[in-house]
């Protein structure tokens, strides 16, 4: 789930081969700027992503590109921002599994279907949970920073990106699991989340791991367990919680590209092609993994299959979890 194998990345980029031979998307729509419109705040992981694919897509499509924030809601800003364009393929927004799959298991009463309004056009790239402290707390691993939760239930406040992410659900878990006062406190996207955590004003984070490695490999933070099956070769220091003795704790942040429902399966497929072209290349993927990001691609098709699997394995969880939001 969180790597993808050499056959599979290997036969996409053959499919971007293929595909970019008569891309349809240059044909009529090239003068028409293509904007990518984000879930999240500028200054994220997925700001970072959606702006370097974008100069590769610029760059083999001869057209503007232009990426936006409407963040909010956990992502339905973007959503509702999208639907107010025709399905033409110049708007497409770049979301986390959990502003898509995820959003409507959470709303009381949901306004958007993902299979009426969205059409996926490629997985991006992936990335697990982390959970994160300030070195000033004087917490050197998770079983330390549990502890100190039983000594002080305040510092069982964890923030959280959004209260709708995979973050949200694991502390859930694990609090249930453990009996501990762990509460998610939602912020409007990483980028506040990642300042309130360097001032040490929040006690730890649930979030995915690109948006605080830099600051881990530097000492200013530190990421004290991730929640992927396996450690990553990105960040091999750092212990999953399976290892730490929490097993079955595996959740996996896919960023991907939508498009309005409607819109041609050539543009899409088009669009996937370069993208899948983008990440294989070296350069792409150095910059990737320094952030922590492993690269995916792929094609529409095993992208949608992908957004199904995540909501039925996380539909019980956020039943019993019952966190619920107006969406």
């Amino acid at each position: 789930m969180f790597d993808l194998s050499k056959r599979r990345f290997m036969a996409s980029v053959g499919m971007a081969s293929t595909a970019l031979a008569a891309p349809a998307i240059v044909l009529g729509q090239s003068s028409k700027p293509l904007t990518i419109i984000l879930t999240v705040p500028p200054g994220t992981s997925s700001d970072t992503l959606a702006r370097l694919l974008g100069d590769r897509m610029r760059a083999k499509l001869g057209r503007t590109v232009v990426v936006e924030s409407k963040s909010g809601a956990g992502g339905l800003v973007a959503i509702q921002h999208l639907r107010n364009f025709d399905p033409d393929g110049s708007y497409l927004m770049m979301a986390p599994n959990s502003a898509v799959s995820l959003l409507p298991l959470f709303a009381t009463k949901p306004t958007f279907d993902y299979e009426k309004e969205l059409a996926p056009v490629v997985e991006c790239a992936s990335a697990p949970m982390a959970f994160t402290v300030n070195p000033l707390s004087g917490v050197n691993n998770l079983s330390e920073y549990f502890d100190s939760v039983r000594r002080d239930p305040k510092r069982g406040s964890i923030g959280v990106p959004s209260p709708v992410s995979m973050g949200a659900l694991v502390i859930h878990q694990l609090g249930k699991q453990l009996n501990l006062p762990l509460i998610s406190v939602p912020y409007r996207g990483g980028s506040p989340l990642l300042a309130d955590l360097l001032g040490n004003q929040i006690p730890a984070s649930g979030s995915i791991l690109p948006d605080y490695l830099e600051s881990h490999r530097s000492g200013k933070l530190k990421i004290l367990a991730h929640a992927s099956e396996k450690r990553s070769p990105l960040a091999p220091e750092i212990p999953t919680l399976t290892e730490l003795g929490y097993p079955g704790y595996v959740a996996v942040t896919s960023f991907g590209l939508y498009a309005k429902a409607g819109t041609p399966a050539s543009i899409a497929n088009d669009y996937a092609a370069i993208v899948t072209e983008a990440l294989a290349s070296a350069s792409v993927v150095e910059v990737l993994h320094k952030m922590g990001l492993v690269p995916v691609g792929g094609t529409p098709g095993e992208f949608h299959k992908k957004v199904l699997a995540d909501r039925a394995r996380w539909a019980p969880v956020i039943k019993d979890a019952g966190i619920k939001m107006d969406a």
